[in-house]
């Protein structure tokens, strides 16, 4: 009996040992996870930062730090926990974020809180890769923002038979009102080679372009959102030759759809866009850039 007792006496103790070492470490997975969840959210909250930023590089680095703090705060950061760099060449804004949470159970340990950081990287290049573009090719040229632009020749601005469409996809008037209309579904990249379409193409120009106006009457230049049929997106080509052609494509553009004449000209204001998308050293530069998280 008396060993029995002992015994029973040695598992009571076994078991209270146990249990508090288990409801411990349950208590410190508490803190663990309200950790996690604090780092989880200062990454995203850089990320988000970054991104905002990059929209306005490499042309305004400091609306740039201005946007990425906005963005910052917008997910409950305090501009004292963000920290905004940018590379001397304006193409990377660095955002690092931090936070401190306090601990419940890990203090019983001498551990009262817990502070974190978390660093993200945007950087933006021209675009030299485009999916969706428009079959019309704007020369290269010298660019200016808010400038309005040739298209595509009307009636009057024949080149040896070039107007200023392409053949992306196929040829014939038909494909040309669709890729218009719809943009074109293939990606299109710098050096490669397309076809010019000879030929005004009136009534397919003004049924391609005058339902891109229609669904956007009211915007202007200055109020245009990018996701609006009215912003086209161009390939920059370089000059043809007479007659059905090749062009090479040297960069890619965007324009405000100003106007589509009964004539078949297109003109449109030169317009800097910064969207998600693949760039590289060899682009131009043509105002439309891409944005990546390179950290």
């Amino acid at each position: 009996m008396q060993r029995r007792r002992g015994e029973s006496g040695q598992a009571t103790v076994l078991f209270a040992i146990s249990a508090v070492a288990l409801l411990s470490m349950g208590a410190l997975s508490l803190d663990a996870g309200r950790a996690y969840v604090l780092s989880q959210h200062l990454k995203s909250t850089a990320d988000a930062a970054a991104l905002a930023g990059a929209q306005d590089l490499p042309a305004n680095p400091t609306a740039a730090a201005v946007d990425a703090q906005a963005a910052a705060q917008a997910n409950g950061l305090s501009a004292q926990d963000v920290a905004i760099s940018v590379s001397q060449g304006n193409e990377v804004i660095t955002v690092t974020t931090k936070g401190t949470i306090p601990y419940y159970f890990a203090s019983l340990f001498g551990v009262d809180s817990g502070s974190f950081s978390e660093t993200s990287a945007a950087q933006v290049g021209p675009q030299d890769q485009l999916q969706g573009a428009l079959p019309l090719g704007v020369f290269l040229q010298s660019f200016v923002y808010g400038q309005t632009y040739s298209l595509k020749g009307g009636s009057e601005g024949e080149s040896c038979g070039n107007f200023g469409a392409l053949a992306l996809g196929g040829n014939g008037a038909s494909v040309y009102r669709q890729n218009l209309e719809n943009g074109y579904s293939a990606t299109l990249a710098i050096g490669e080679q397309v076809s010019t379409e000879p030929g005004n193409m009136v009534g397919p120009t003004q049924q391609g372009l005058d339902g891109r106006i229609a669904a956007d009457p009211n915007s202007t230049y200055e109020t245009v959102l990018p996701t609006s049929p009215r912003v086209l997106y161009l390939p920059v080509v370089s000059s043809s030759g007479c007659g059905k052609s090749d062009v090479t494509i040297l960069g890619f553009a965007a324009f405000y759809l100003q106007s589509a004449g009964c004539d078949g000209s297109v003109t449109g204001q030169f317009m800097r866009l910064v969207r998600n998308g693949s760039f590289g050293a060899g682009a131009g530069d043509y105002g439309l850039e891409s944005e990546r998280l390179i950290q």
